[in-house]
């Protein structure tokens, strides 16, 4: 078995595994359910990846988003494997109902949850033969961005009726997160490799400021210092417009913004642009980000504060994918602090979810995040009173969450210690290059090519004479 491995390793474009990953493998191989917990930039894709080649049966993936889907659907087609689909909103019906009936030709499928939950789709893979059930960014069963997504509590149902084995696989899970999604997905004597969250070639940065003026002028000082790719995550879609607006053209920048209020075109128009180089700063919400690899990214500076330290690792985890150092500082100001602590009971109130549940049609075209998340509850199945238990639960470990996050602003020591603490991680020797204030040495350490050899094109012109090796 280990030579059929290294040779779908091979095939991946990968030269070996790294730590956790053959453990991982191993043990979904053995028709184990499997938890692995490995930190931002190590492989997780890899893992489900090279299973679902030597397992027989579909592979099923649940991603929360369809950037998520695309990147991974690209990444097995580059490899060779042409049998893979995503099933998303982005399928016609009539596309959609030739898919199902053909679903045993495909051995990997991608969906989202609230798709796999359909009972056409669920019964359409209980008809063919699924060979493993991988739910990617598990820590989502627990916390997915400013609140949560209901139909993560049904995937043990899910899991159940496809009988097939699951591998769950995220990056920030601390032991109180890992039994949750355990319990959630009615995982079996499950495997659980928890690897180190700490990322040595990360300067964890954490600075507070006196007001959201000096926030700007920090971010400012440290665009013009550090070269290379950098995301700003700022709280809200009218600061990414804002700031991007202030920095384009800085030091020859070429700066865009990104949130949930642009289409959908022009966010993955802006996704691609950042990931291929003719962008290099992009200001933007946490619509931003997860599953985006791109390896070279220099800086990643998070303005406020963040409701769960899952979130800020999740964020600043997008930076120095490469291996090489990089720079990533939360900036805030006491107000952030404040403002994020006020947020924290702001979920829909029981008046809320009975009127919803008394005529939902009249709600349904609202883009209120409250309505929606009650919605969302009431297509998956919940009554009312089963609406208000879970809002209350999730009102309860947000205010446990954001404990951790204060302690975090307030510790004293080492940051990187207690960041790595809270994830049940070892702590490391502190040392110049660890965390704090980013200062002159710091940033003197960071490894980037000038904006100059940027491999990105900013004309079309550029892009025709790469793709087809015209030189002037």
């Amino acid at each position: 078995m280990r030579s059929e491995v290294e040779g779908v390793i091979e095939q991946l474009g990968y030269q070996n595994l790294r730590p956790g990953q053959e453990e991982i493998i191993n043990a979904a191989l053995d028709g184990k359910d499997v938890l692995g917990i490995l930190p931002t930039g190590s492989g997780k894709t890899l893992c489900f990846q090279a299973t679902g080649q030597l397992r027989a049966g579909v592979t099923v993936v649940v991603e929360p988003l369809l950037a998520l889907m695309r990147d991974q659907q690209l990444r097995l087609q580059a490899s060779g494997e042409k049998r893979v689909l995503a099933i998303n909103s982005q399928l016609a019906p009539s596309e959609l109902s030739v898919v199902l009936q053909n679903l045993s030709y495909y051995q990997f499928i991608f969906i989202a949850p609230e798709m796999l939950t359909r009972p056409d789709i669920l019964r359409a893979l209980q008809a063919v033969k699924v060979g493993l059930l991988v739910v990617d960014e598990a820590h989502c069963i627990y916390q997915w961005g400013p609140d949560f997504r209901p139909a993560y509590l049904r995937l043990g149902d899910v899991r159940q009726r496809l009988g097939a084995p699951v591998m769950a696989l995220t990056a920030t899970a601390p032991e109180n997160v890992r039994s949750v999604i355990v319990r959630q997905l009615r995982l079996q004597n499950a495997t659980i490799y928890a690897g180190s969250v700490d990322r040595p070639e990360l300067f964890i940065g954490r600075e507070s400021l006196l007001d959201q003026r000096a926030v700007n002028e920090r971010v400012g000082a440290l665009l013009a210092q550090v070269a290379g790719p950098a995301i700003i995550y700022c709280p809200t879609k009218k600061l990414t417009e804002q700031l991007a607006q202030q920095f384009s053209g800085l030091h020859g920048r070429r700066v865009a913004f990104y949130h949930a209020g642009l289409d959908g075109h022009t966010r993955t128009l802006r996704e691609r642009q950042f990931t291929e180089g003719s962008l290099d700063t992009l200001f933007a919400t946490s619509a931003f980000g997860m599953g985006v690899d791109k390896p070279d990214v220099r800086m990643v500076l998070y303005l406020g504060v963040p409701a769960t330290l899952e979130e800020y690792m999740q964020a600043i985890g997008r930076a120095g994918r490469d291996g090489q150092p990089a720079l990533t500082a939360l900036l805030y100001t006491a107000k952030d602090a404040q403002h994020t602590a006020g947020m924290l009971a702001n979920l829909p109130s029981p008046i809320l979810v009975k009127a919803l549940y008394r005529a939902p049609k009249a709600y349904a075209g609202s883009d209120d995040p409250q309505i929606q998340l009650v919605l969302a509850y009431q297509q998956a199945g919940y009554s009312a009173s089963e609406v208000n238990q879970a809002l209350d639960a999730r009102i309860g470990s947000k205010q446990k969450a954001f404990s951790a996050v204060v302690n975090f602003l307030q510790a004293d020591g080492c940051v990187r210690a207690e960041l790595l603490h809270y994830f049940d991680s070892p702590a490391k020797t502190h040392d110049d290059f660890c965390c704090g204030i980013a200062d002159a040495g710091v940033l003197a350490q960071i490894h980037s090519e000038q904006q100059a050899d940027n491999q990105g094109f900013n004309t079309w012109q550029e892009v025709f004479k790469q793709i087809f090796n015209v030189s002037d």
